[in-house]
């Protein structure tokens, strides 16, 4: 305690106060760690980074390497088609090798690309390097979320995924910056720059410890390992035999015609119905993202309150109604005649894709064997990514007939997501009865 013109001031304030957070977080969390989730988040976080830099400065990257408008947007395509391409694969060594040294050599990885794309000299090494980071990127979908699901127990894991999963919406905000940037250093100064955070959380990363798979479920597991891993096509049969996750991927893959590329499309409708330049487009979406933000907290909420009850089955129900309201706001997008009730219902379009993922993630965790749990979010993210291929038809259709009639097609196949996700509640207590008997069978067998 000191003080400042006679009035006292405690020096050691600030560090109570971050105390004060650590334990809120620690307490909301069951009394586990929190550093494992912020350490997560952060990589989650910056992560994005570097894809926000590659869409901010692709003018400027197309410039200094004499490229077309189509061979920059291909370049940056490509990179995330291979994103999905590395769901399985990272999956599998998910579920073989620690999922910690995993992380570290996707961070590494992605990290260096970074670099590299600032430092390209030719366009074949800033394909290699976009490719590359595309791969390393898929970590964040596949990885860290069964580790959140060992290092946290289910009745929290809503909670834990708010948080990893804000991090996605909020990294919008670094936009400005990064543009700042490129106009101050110029380009290639900014994604070396961009990479740097990447190497700062490395350090933490590499002191994490690596939870015992299924730990979060069984107290033998979290004491020892089980037995060796399963092959791929054992690890397949037991992930498609669960009936619930089969409803999830189909779900999913529904909603992912919307949910990957929702910008595009959303600049798309605005630009063709109600002639809006880059200003507006821009608006629409920060509607969108502020709607996403809203979202994953009220599902978060309405998941805790399922998990912490033990009613997993309501679950389904809370992804189902996010489902519902993407749907509902896709198809008053496409009816009303206001552009101001239009961009008010991106908002809420935003909301239901919030919704979902705070309950969909932790669903998963809890109904699948938990010595395949990393491939079972390889294959989740396979089949989300997939159903975003389906946009590329939406689109012609919008550019061709009509973008309305685009969005009203779009609601009706959200519509029906929400329905299979809503009719796997009854069969989840069975799947999550066989999961739990997978992890004390994988106990008593180490």
């Amino acid at each position: 305690m000191t003080s400042v013109d006679g009035a006292p001031v405690d020096v050691a304030a600030p560090a109570k106060a971050l105390s004060k957070r650590s334990l809120k977080l620690t307490a909301a969390l069951g009394g586990a760690s929190g550093t494992p989730l912020m350490v997560l988040f952060g990589l989650n976080l910056v992560d994005e980074l570097d894809r926000i830099a590659f869409a901010a400065l692709t003018p400027e990257i197309r410039d200094a390497f004499n490229l077309s408008d189509g061979s920059i947007v291909a370049i940056g395509a490509i990179a995330a088609v291979f994103f999905l391409f590395g769901a399985l694969p990272l999956g599998y060594l998910g579920d073989r090798v620690p999922r910690t040294r995993i992380a570290t050599t996707a961070a590494l990885v992605w990290g260096s690309m970074a670099v590299l794309t600032g430092l390209a000299w030719i366009v074949p090494v800033l394909f290699v390097a976009r490719l590359f980071s595309g791969v390393a990127r898929t970590s964040n979908e596949v990885v860290h979320p069964s580790l959140l699901a060992d290092y946290y127990a289910p009745a929290v894991l809503p909670r834990a995924f708010q948080i990893h999963r804000l991090a996605t919406p909020l990294s919008a905000i670094f936009a400005v910056a990064i543009g700042g940037l490129g106009a101050l250093i110029g380009w290639r100064a900014t994604f070396v720059a961009a990479a740097v955070p990447t190497f700062v959380l490395l350090m933490m990363l590499v002191r994490l410890p690596e939870p015992r798979r299924g730990g979060s479920v069984n107290a033998l597991l979290a004491e020892r390992e089980g037995p060796p891993p399963l092959s791929f096509r054992e690890a397949r049969a037991s992930l498609f035999g669960v009936r619930t996750l089969r409803r999830c991927w189909l779900g999913g893959f529904l909603l992912g015609i919307a949910l990957i590329a929702v910008g595009q499309l959303l600049s798309l409708f605005f630009e063709d119905v109600y002639e809006f330049g880059p200003f507006g487009r821009g608006v629409v979406q920060f509607s969108h993202g502020i709607g996403v933000v809203a979202g994953i907290m009220i599902g978060a909420h309405a998941a805790s309150r399922a998990t912490a009850s033990g009613r997993f089955e309501r679950l389904p129900m809370v992804v189902g109604a996010s489902f519902v309201t993407s749907a509902v706001a896709l198809a008053g997008i496409a009816a009303v005649p206001s552009s101001v009730a239009a961009v008010l219902l991106v908002f809420v379009f935003g909301v239901g894709l919030g919704v979902y993922q705070p309950a969909y993630f932790p669903l998963v965790a809890r109904i699948v064997n938990p010595l395949v749990r990393t491939q079972a979010y390889g294959w989740t993210l396979l089949f989300v990514g997939s159903g975003a291929l389906f946009a590329i038809p939406l689109a012609r259709f919008g550019e061709h007939v009509s973008y309305r009639g685009a969005f009203g097609i779009l609601a009706g196949v959200v519509g029906l997501g929400a329905v299979v996700l809503a009719s796997a509640s009854p069969r989840v207590p069975a799947d999550v009865a066989r999961a739990d008997e997978a992890a004390a069978a994988a106990a008593a067998g180490g």
